[in-house]
């Protein structure tokens, strides 16, 4: 039997360029289908074994935040140039996809630039989080889609922030938010949606009485769905219902 060359080139789509994803194979009319049958399921196991999420066990809340995600991936890795315009995805140290945006950079200036893998979309795949995500500063949600085996830019800065990320695995909820100015705060709980993080309730923090009126507030809590209409005002944290007594335990807000 002749001996068969096999190249296969993975060039993964970024933000602003398409390049589709083709195995180039030099065939030999010798060559068995029983053979190419075998190097296509190869190379899909590996895609697919290499995105596998890092496994996070919860904390005592059933929360996961960033500070438990790991930072290093034993085969993937991310560098950023010096702009933060582009970052560099690379497996065992071959490049598998590059995503440039030069009108919207990455993370904002100051950022650490802490790389982050999780599982923001609980479907097992391993995303990643560029910045530090628990500032008033923005960051990059990269999500990975294992039907085209690349990496998406979920929006832009600020779009979601991802300030102070929490992940709630068993009812499959993404709660980010921060502070809004010296006496308010707000955090949203979210759902995954078709690909986009969707808001579904959000909680309004005014710390100073004086501040109600500015704020349309009652009481320190106020809740609201995704229409902006009132679920619950609460003096008190404790009378909030219990996922969010937890995400305000994490964030050690009384």
């Amino acid at each position: 039997m002749k001996c068969m060359t096999l190249v296969i080139g993975l060039i993964f789509v970024g933000c602003t360029k398409n390049v589709n994803t083709v195995p180039a194979v030099n065939e030999n009319e010798d060559t068995t289908s029983v053979e190419e049958q075998s190097v296509a399921e190869e190379l899909t196991d590996t895609v697919t074994t290499y995105m596998k999420a890092p496994d996070i066990a919860p904390n005592a809340n059933g929360f996961i935040s960033l500070k438990q995600c790991p930072t290093t991936d034993p085969r993937l890795r991310v560098e950023l140039n010096e702009d933060r315009t582009t970052a560099t995805i690379y497996y065992d140290n071959e490049l598998i996809q590059t995503l440039t945006d030069e009108e919207d950079p990455l993370v904002t200036d100051g950022d650490e630039n802490l790389i982050h893998f999780i599982d923001a979309n609980f479907d097992g795949f391993a995303d990643i989080i560029i910045g530090p995500c628990e500032s008033r500063t923005y960051s990059t949600l990269l999500v990975w889609d294992d039907s085209a085996k690349q990496f998406f830019r979920l929006g832009t800065l600020g779009d979601p922030s991802l300030q102070n990320l929490m992940l709630h695995p068993s009812t499959k909820t993404l709660f980010e938010g921060g502070s809004n100015s010296w006496c308010c705060e707000s955090y949203n709980k979210n759902i995954w949606n078709d690909g986009k993080i969707v808001m579904q309730e959000e909680l309004t923090i005014v710390n100073d009485p004086e501040q109600y009126g500015e704020y349309e507030v009652q009481n320190k809590f106020t809740l609201r769905n995704a229409n902006q209409e009132e679920i619950s005002s609460q003096a008190s944290s404790t009378k909030l219902p219990e996922l969010w007594q937890g995400l305000l335990n994490e964030l050690e807000i009384e």
